[in-house]
């Protein structure tokens, strides 16, 4: 890009630190990324969390990574540095070894930030593979 910087993607996995899966890490489900994926326990509340890192403040995109095997939708609030910013639905994506991809743009601060996902109904989150975090 003339003048300006070039995007920056950075993958978290759900399975490694520093993500914080409240549930298990699983690997009982084919066409996973790195070495397995979060599988969150079925209750308001319970989380997945990835702190994420930007060179500067700004819009960032998301690419959530998730498997859904149920035909119902499980909503999750998308919680950036303590505040809801939106509460995306991860519908139903066929089998649980069928993976889908949910993007989004959040605003991120320069350095450290928690991006959490809580799911809003006692079914709980999908499976979460990872997330690419692109930054400008």
């Amino acid at each position: 890009m003339p003048g300006g910087s070039t995007p920056t993607t950075t993958r978290y996995e759900a399975e490694t630190a520093p993500a914080v899966c409240t549930g298990t890490i699983d690997s009982n489900y084919a066409g996973y990324s790195g070495t397995g994926f979060c599988n969150g326990n079925s209750a308001v509340g319970a989380d997945a969390r990835f702190t994420v890192n930007a060179a500067t403040a700004g819009t960032a995109t998301l690419r959530l990574r998730f498997a859904n095997g149920v035909s119902a939708a499980r909503p999750a609030s998308l919680i950036v540095n303590g505040s809801t910013v939106r509460t995306p639905s991860f519908e139903g994506t066929g089998a649980w070894s069928t993976w889908g991809t949910k993007t989004m743009t959040v605003a991120l601060n320069s350095g450290s930030n928690t991006i959490r996902l809580s799911p809003t109904t006692s079914a709980g989150l999908p499976n979460l593979d990872y997330v690419d975090v692109t930054t400008p």
